[in-house]
Formats: structure tokens, C-alpha cells, sequence
């Protein structure tokens, strides 16, 4: 079992090294060399990484608001100095060199341990947002830990001591990120949607042949559930399965529960099983990366999934992955990221089998928030504007750029109105919409004012929950899915001396009424939680609310 353990913490190490650029706050500047991401403080099975980052975005015409306050003193974010405003370019710990050769000097490579540990240790210390860390003894810590460092014989042990004294904090967004995870390239992205793809606009990010890391994809997604009248075990059902994908073509449909997935000798599921957290905080988003991760494998190689109907029939499917071919984009130290935006109205059979034949309703998806997907947002909102109603799907979204909330939002909102706070040790920012009155080809607009539903589950995090919690909050939007990761902590990262990179929360954030996010994340609208015989039924729960509810408000106005 120790070698499945470890063959599944490499496999979602890869998959989710999710690491994203943090922008200057300057008012009309597109990121540049700062970072931030997010990621929760797990035990060594697992190490997730997407993104928060409290940067500016917006070109000039869609600059976001951010007030600053510092010592009580109010100021524009654009004057606050690099260290009071956790924008410099990713920081590199006074060190030894990375390159040392551990095989053959063990002298150096201790004391190459000792320094990376105690970078780690002594950035916590002076950036972290609560001096005190929540009452963690951190001098205890580091007596009890820079030995066992100093004194490992491979970057991975010395991984495994960083992150044991990483989950004391019990938070996330800290995390150890492998270097051979750290370099990866990156691709051209360019929207797609079924309405005109005509409009469609190449980011402006640099192209290479091919992403440097490819997985096997099936198609199906899906969530542990916990199991009726036997605690502490958990049912893998399908929640989702792309048309097209070879899930769908080996016959899987939602409100199946997979009962097996054969990788050699070893059964997937069952790996993943005996190994989820019981926990309602952040463990709810490591549950979900594992039951992402089981789904995956090398591309072109072929599964059995051993499945289970809702009345008992059994089946076998064979899937064959592919290759995810999204485009990916890639910023300063960290792994390229699959980015992708799609955007359509939903078609005549959608609409009455979830009860709005009557009503043109947009669907807009988008997978994270990194520059590129900006564009595309603002041409798709210009062709979904005369929709009764729009949907944004957010499920599976770990997060991005934070600031892009701001601009975003703005499409919905007439005037600027505050989604939440952020607090470091020394400075306050707030996050405010920017109401969009110019649409992409510069003609005047006024944002939308229709319903607008936002569709999310466990595995959406960071920025995307910024987005989904401030505009219900504002009682802009109605969210539907299930309660969210509950990982929102705005963070840096920095090459330590070792060569691995360091992602660690410099900031807390929280919504206008002071509620946290962390770990509580954002609690849907449902009537109820969603069962397996309610993906079995509609295929689409989440989906089919948020419909019905666009086309109530639509009904209600006459």
C-alpha cells in the first residue's frame, strides 16, 4: 500500500501543481512577475495547489477598485510600496544554490536542507497575516523539525518534513511544489463557443508545439459521497461525463457509482477510498482532487470501470484516455495550466427538460482565472447580453488571478459595490466590482441586469469563490451546486534554496459582513444537498436548478 500511496501523491502532485502570476496593483497594468496560488495543508498523500492572488488585472477602461488602508491611514493601492502591498516579483531566499550536488557532498547538502527549512520557517514568520499563527508555537516547531531536515537524504524527505510543519498551521494556500513541477510551457489559448466563432481572440501568451505535460482523460467526473449506514466510507458516483468523451462513449452516465477502476493490479478507487479524510473543512477539496485524480490515466492506454446502475444492474466499461488537448498557459516559475473558456445559449432540449422552453438562456464555463480567459468573457457577455438569464459554471475552478473578480463581476453590477476584504499584517484591501460600460469593440453598455445563477462544487476554490460568495452576498446571484472548497487565502510563492517553490498565505480574506471563507467556503441556495438519484434523473442537478430558477424570475416579472 505505501507504493499506491505514493504513486498516487506523484499523480496529483503533477496534475494539480496549480500555480498562478500575482499582478502589480497598478491601476492599467496586466500581471507580471508576481505569484500566487492556493493550495490546503494536507498530510503527505496529497499536495494541492490552484490559486488566489490579490492582483489588478483590468486594462485602463476596466481598472478595479482597491482601496487601501494602512495604519489607518487611507491610500491608493497604486502608492503602496512593494512590501506593503505583497506585489514584488517572486523572491528568491538568501541561500545556498539549488544546483548543489547532494550525491557528492553530504556537508553541503545539509546545509542546503537547513537553509531551505529555515527559509520556509522564517517566511511564515514575518509575512504571515496573524503575528501570533493562530497560536501555533512556531519556535517549537522549528526546534522540533530543522534536525529531521537538516538531516534527510532526499528532496523528497526533506518535502515531507516542510510540509509536516506546514499543516501545523492547519490552513491553506502553504505548500511545497516539487521544481520538476515548476517548469513546464505553455500554449496559445483561443475562446471557443458555439454561438460565432468568428469573435473568438487569441490570447496574447507565448505558443510552444504541444504543453509539456500531458494526462489521459476520460471524460467522467467524480464525487465521494458518503456511504448510507456505514460511517466513514464513501461511494464513488458519477457527476458529470462530457459529451463526446470516452466515458460517454463506454456507456458511463451520471448516477452511476464506479465500484472499481482496474490500473494493472491495482484498483483505483479502492486506493483513493481508504485514504479520504472524514472532515467537513478542507478536506471536502482534497476528496474531490482525489476522486479527479482516479478518473485520469496515460493517454491512450485503456481501463476497465466496473459500474453500478441506480437499480442494481451491474456493468463493465472499457475507457480509453486522451490526451486533455485545452490549451495551456503558463506564468514566470510554475506548471502550465489548462485555460479554457466556452460559451453558447442553451438549446431547445436543455430548456424543456429543466422547465424553460420559453426563455433564451447564456451558459458561460470557464476552468481558472488567468488573463487569458478576459477577452473571451467580455465577447461572450456581448453575445449573451438579450438572455433571460445567464449561467456561469464554475465547478472545478481552483482559482487565479484574485483581481479578475473585480472586472468580472463588473458585468453584472451598476455600481461599484464592495465583494470583500483582504487583510495582511499591515494593509487592508477591498475588493470592489467595476461596473463594464463599454462592451469588447468599445461600444457603450450597461451591464447586465438579468438573473444571473453561478454554478460551483468542492473543488471550486480561491478567486472563483470570491466571485460566487461576494455576488450572493449582494444578492446578485444565486448559487447552486455543492458548498465549495473553502480555500481563499490570497498567497505568494518563492524559489527556495533546494530549487522547490514555496507557496505560503500572506493575506486573510473575508466577505463584507466579516464572514470568513477558509475552510467554511460558499454554501449553495439548494432546497437540499444533491443526491444519486438526482444526477440519475436529471443528469445535471445544479444545471437544472439554476434554470428553473432563471425561468421563475423571468415568470414573475409579468
Amino acid at each position: 500500500m505505501d507504493g499506491i500511496k505514493k504513486d498516487l501523491r506523484l499523480s496529483i502532485i503533477g496534475r494539480y501543481a496549480r500555480v498562478l502570476v500575482q499582478s502589480p496593483l497598478f491601476a492599467g497594468s496586466y500581471p507580471s512577475q508576481s505569484m500566487a496560488l492556493r493550495v490546503p495543508c494536507v498530510p503527505s498523500l496529497v499536495v494541492l495547489i490552484t490559486a488566489l492572488s490579490m492582483a489588478h488585472c483590468a486594462p485602463d477602461d476596466r481598472a478595479a477598485t482597491v482601496d487601501a488602508t494602512t495604519k489607518g491611514a487611507t491610500i491608493d493601492a497604486a502608492t503602496l510600496s512593494p512590501a506593503a502591498s505583497n506585489t514584488t516579483t517572486p523572491t528568491t531566499a538568501p541561500s545556498p544554490s539549488p544546483a548543489t550536488n547532494a550525491a557528492t557532498n553530504a556537508a553541503t547538502n545539509a546545509a542546503t536542507n537547513a537553509a531551505t527549512f529555515d527559509a520556509v520557517w522564517t517566511t511564515v514568520r514575518d509575512s504571515h497575516w496573524d503575528a501570533t499563527l493562530g497560536g501555533v508555537d512556531w519556535n517549537a516547531v522549528r526546534a522540533e523539525l530543522l534536525p529531521k531536515a537538516t538531516a534527510a537524504e532526499s528532496n523528497e524527505a526533506l518535502r515531507a518534513v516542510l510540509t509536516d510543519a506546514l499543516s501545523r498551521l492547519q490552513q491553506s494556500h502553504f505548500a511545497i511544489i516539487p521544481s520538476e513541477f515548476a517548469n513546464t510551457e505553455e500554449l496559445e489559448l483561443e475562446a471557443s463557443h458555439a454561438d460565432d466563432a468568428s469573435n473568438a481572440q487569441p490570447a496574447a501568451v507565448a505558443q510552444q508545439a504541444s504543453p509539456a505535460v500531458k494526462e489521459g482523460q476520460s471524460g467522467a467526473e467524480l464525487a465521494f459521497m458518503p456511504r448510507k449506514g456505514a460511517a466513514g466510507t464513501w461511494d464513488a458516483i458519477v457527476v458529470a461525463v462530457e459529451p463526446g468523451s470516452p466515458a460517454e462513449r463506454a456507456g458511463v452516465t451520471t448516477g452511476m457509482r464506479v465500484t472499481k477502476i482496474a490500473n494493472g493490479n491495482i484498483d483505483t478507487i479502492a486506493a483513493v477510498g481508504d485514504h479520504l479524510p472524514p472532515g467537513d473543512g478542507l478536506e471536502r477539496y482534497q476528496r474531490a482532487q482525489m476522486a479527479h485524480i482516479a478518473t485520469t490515466g496515460d493517454p491512450g492506454t485503456t481501463r476497465s470501470w466496473q459500474l453500478e446502475t441506480v437499480d442494481g444492474s451491474t456493468l463493465t466499461a472499457d475507457v480509453t484516455y486522451e490526451v486533455d488537448s485545452r490549451p495551456h498557459t503558463k506564468f514566470g516559475l510554475l506548471p502550465a495550466l489548462p485555460t479554457e473558456l466556452t460559451w453558447r445559449h442553451l438549446d431547445e432540449t436543455e430548456r424543456q427538460r429543466w422547465g424553460a422552453t420559453d426563455h433564451e438562456i447564456g451558459l458561460i464555463r470557464f476552468n481558472i482565472w488567468l488573463i487569458p480567459v478576459a477577452r473571451p468573457f467580455d465577447i461572450a457577455m456581448d453575445t449573451l447580453r438579450s438572455a433571460d438569464g445567464i449561467i456561469i459554471d464554475l465547478r472545478g475552478n481552483p482559482g487565479g488571478i484574485g483581481a479578475m473578480a473585480m472586472g468580472i463581476a463588473g458585468h453584472f453590477t451598476s455600481e461599484a459595490r464592495e465583494l470583500g476584504e483582504m487583510k495582511t499584517r499591515d494593509v487592508t484591501l477591498q475588493f470592489k466590482t467595476n461596473p463594464r460600460t463599454v462592451s469588447s469593440t468599445g461600444v457603450a453598455v450597461t451591464p447586465y441586469a438579468g438573473p444571473v445563477a453561478i454554478l460551483v462544487d468542492d473543488s471550486t476554490a480561491s478567486t472563483s469563490e470570491v466571485f460566487a460568495g461576494g455576488l450572493q452576498f449582494l444578492k446578485r446571484a444565486k448559487v447552486f451546486g455543492t458548498r465549495t472548497a473553502g480555500a481563499a487565502l490570497p498567497a505568494h510563492t518563492m524559489t527556495l534554496p533546494n530549487g522547490d517553490v514555496f507557496l505560503h498565505a500572506i493575506a486573510d480574506y473575508r466577505l463584507p459582513d466579516g464572514s470568513a471563507l477558509e475552510a467554511t467556503g460558499v454554501v449553495p441556495d439548494n432546497a437540499r444537498p444533491y443526491t444519486r438519484a438526482d444526477y440519475a434523473a436529471l443528469g445535471d442537478p445544479a444545471m437544472a436548478e439554476a434554470v428553473r430558477w432563471i425561468a421563475s424570475q423571468r415568470s414573475n416579472e409579468h
